[in-house]
């Protein structure tokens, strides 16, 4: 027991890398392809046996008929005049009397057998047990059956195999996918009356091949019955390609499976046989059961099939492709590739138009309602930021979004088309910006402070039409420009030296921004730094009332000391002089006092791409609709926990950042839920079950539609396409 407790591994489970998962799968490809043995026309006789003899894989019928051939091919030979039978398949090991072994067996351990011996004189046998005389009178009474029997041992063909798995507590636990369980197999005849005194050995079978992967096995040796067409053989590539893929619900299946239909036409005067039909609409299968007369059996339907014959399946496509953000160009492509059948463009762009987009901002519009109840009669920090559809100034959508500092929800979504602002893109943050404050003051919402980028339009309206509201610049921009501005006065051969210290120095920015509470303090700590560069770290005199004269660091070693530090008056030393003391710099430090960060925003503008590709072109409705899933989908799982290891630990992971050329750990979410989604699909099905007009009814444009405006982008209206086919002109021709 001592020895059993010393193998187990203890420890935490270990974990393969990448390399070594891919190494030992392509070994054990190599070894199942050792083992790999075709039988061309013989597979259907194969499996008949295999079913017949109620075997569950093909390497048990392969063992049962290798041995049967050995042992009748040893015991021929192997027949003496003393009426002794010796088979072995490889030197007996060992022999097992009869209290051993009550029953006729042959145990085999893991997938190895180590021979056989059977003694066929039962006269001359003297066992403990019953007496002599009547374990000989009970098999003389069926010499006849023994003799014949024991011409080829046990004939396999009457055996019973049990299986037990040899499971250690450790293996339960283990993650190798090269893991092999160890098995007991025991084969016992069918009749084992016959035999319930005889004597047998262990049996061992040189194991030449590897067994495969315990999952791979079952996949691929499983006795799967004659209802499941199987490719096994090279050249069969034809029947899964050739193929077409339905898209078919259970419920549906269910129903055929229950139905039984005769082969003969039930119509009063016609016996014709009936055959089956298919036909496709949209992405539903329809299977008719009918005659050569016309009369038809049964009819069935792979989908359900809703109000004016709109199938489910392409409903439930269409409200999956937009609410997962997929495209459905790339989504058709997709299953043309598969040959599955699917909505066409025009069905999808119905049931997005009829129904998606007016529930996801039907939900939208409830979702608002439940987060702005938190906040009414409270003083709120908002985080702004516009994201445009595309860079540049050719950008046809803005979204402007409004965090709250403190939960980090978004309380507000605002899009915007270039043609609201007199087709300038430029424009389109500010009038965003706007339209927030308005729709937030509407929905009882106090706004005390507000944090944007540093865009000088909308600081413009903070002063003119919000002055009782603080407007801060958001921390991470503003250490970003810095890092800019000294990154761009190094480029001469005098200031190189300096270009070692901008990490430091945007670094103790962000420390200043994180404690100073005043400008004096700003400035008094802010100024410090070019006594630092030069190795000063005290200084007679602070620079204001409320600074200080000393660095706030710890002692330094003498490489930090003296390592890189500046010559004092020198060209690099003055230039950070004039960055750092650069007056509209110094005017702009009350908007960093709050010390307030977008960085979160940036996160969701990220999630925007995944709902709305900046390479794809929407309607305003549909782009609308998509930044609003995005924000659904950060607001239900902003509060995601990070994974953690056996021990507790948290779970990282390496990420690689090309601009900082630096690595850097980043801890493991949990996989998001989207439990949204299903009452958002609800949703979409009751809006089409309370609709009796259908999706073919004309549509009008809402009244905040963008295309009121101009129904293209471009400043002149288009000329008919045919006017411009006969001006084209190449200079290819």
């Amino acid at each position: 027991m001592a020895d059993a407790n010393q193998k187990k591994r203890r420890g935490p489970k270990s974990y393969l890398t990448e390399s070594a998962r891919k190494r030992r799968k392509k070994e054990s490809e190599q070894r199942r392809g050792k083992a790999r043995v075709y039988i061309s026309k013989e597979i259907d006789r194969w499996r008949k046996i295999k079913e017949d003899l109620a075997l569950e894989t093909d390497s048990k019928l392969a063992k049962l008929l290798i041995d049967s051939y050995e042992f009748k091919k040893i015991s021929d030979k192997s027949t003496t005049s003393t009426g002794h039978i010796y088979m072995h398949s490889t030197p007996a090991r060992r022999y097992i009397p009869a209290q051993e072994c009550s029953e006729s067996e042959v145990t085999i351990s893991g997938s190895e057998m180590s021979g056989v011996f059977v003694q066929e004189s039962w006269k001359d046998m003297s066992l403990p047990g019953p007496s002599t005389s009547d374990f000989q009178k009970q098999h003389i009474q069926k010499a006849d059956i023994a003799t014949k029997e024991a011409s080829s041992f046990i004939n396999p063909f009457d055996l019973t195999i049990d299986v037990t798995e040899n499971v250690d507590e450790d293996d339960r636990t283990t993650d190798d996918e090269d893991y092999e369980p160890s098995f007991d197999i025991t084969l016992r005849p069918n009749k084992c009356e016959d035999f319930e005194h005889l004597a047998v050995g262990d049996v061992e079978f040189g194991s030449e091949s590897v067994a495969l992967p315990a999952e791979e096995e079952e996949r691929e040796e499983e006795n799967m019955g004659p209802g499941i067409q199987r490719v096994m053989e090279p050249g069969q590539s034809h029947i899964m390609t050739d193929d077409e893929c339905f898209l078919t619900y259970l419920q549906p299946l269910l129903t055929l499976a229950n139905v039984k239909i005769e082969h003969f036409c039930k119509v009063k005067g016609c016996k014709l046989s009936v055959y089956i039909k298919h036909s496709v609409v949209g992405s539903a299968l329809y299977l008719k059961w009918v005659c050569d007369a016309g009369h038809m059996a049964y009819r069935w339907c792979s989908q359900a099939v809703m109000y004016r014959r709109l199938h489910a399946g392409d409903l439930l496509i269409s409200s999956a492709t937009l609410l997962s953000g997929n495209n459905f160009t790339k989504l058709a492509l997709f299953a043309k590739f598969l040959k599955m059948t699917f909505p066409s463009a025009a069905t999808f762009n119905r049931v997005q138009t009829s129904y998606l987009v007016p529930t996801i901002s039907e939900f939208w519009d409830k979702e608002q309602e439940r987060v702005n109840a938190e906040f009414r009669g409270k003083d709120v920090v908002i985080l702004g930021d516009g994201r445009m559809d595309s860079p540049g100034h050719s950008a046809q959508y803005c979204t402007y979004t409004a965090m709250e500092n403190e939960t980090k929800q978004i309380i507000n979504v605002v899009t915007l088309d270039k043609r609201e602002a007199d087709r300038k893109s430029g424009n389109m943050e500010k009038l965003g910006f706007q339209k927030t404050m308005e729709e937030l003051s509407g929905k009882g919402v106090k706004v005390v402070e507000a944090v944007t980028d540093a865009h000088t339009q909308i600081g413009a309206v903070m002063k003119k039409n919000y002055p009782n509201v603080k407007h801060s610049h958001d921390i991470w921009h503003a250490a970003k420009n810095l890092g800019k501005k000294l990154t761009a006065e190094c480029q001469t051969k005098d200031c190189r030296p300096l270009k070692q210290w901008i990490h430091d120095v945007v670094n103790h920015f962000w420390h200043v921004c994180q404690n100073a509470s005043t400008y004096s303090e700003f400035v008094g700590m802010w100024a410090g730094v070019l006594h630092h560069v030069v190795g000063e770290h005290s200084w007679g005199i602070p620079y204001t009332d409320d600074g200080v004269a000393e660095c706030s660091h710890g002692p330094l070693s003498d490489v930090e000391a003296v390592g890189k530090s500046l010559e004092k008056g020198s060209t690099a030393h003055n230039t950070l002089r004039k960055v750092v003391l650069y007056k509209p710099f110094l005017n702009k430090i009350h908007y960093f006092l709050n010390f307030r960060s977008t960085a979160e925003l940036e996160n969701y503008h990220q999630l925007i791409l995944m709902y709305a590709a900046k390479r794809f072109a929407y309607t305003p409705p549909v782009y609308k609709a998509r930044t609003i899933l995005a924000a659904l989908d950060y607001n239900f799982h902003i509060d995601r926990e990070t994974k953690k290891n056996a021990d507790g630990s948290v779970r990282y992971h390496r990420t690689y950042n090309k601009k900082s050329a630096r690595w850097s750990a980043v801890p493991y979410k949990v996989e998001k839920k989207y439990s949204y989604i299903s009452d958002l699909i609800s949703a979409v099905v009751e809006k089409r079950l309370l609709d009796r007009e259908g999706m073919h009814k004309s549509k009008t444009l809402s009244p905040s539609d963008p295309r009121h405006i101009s129904s293209v982008l471009a400043p002149l209206p288009p000329p008919p396409t045919a006017t411009l086919v006969e001006e084209k002109k190449s200079r290819l021709k």
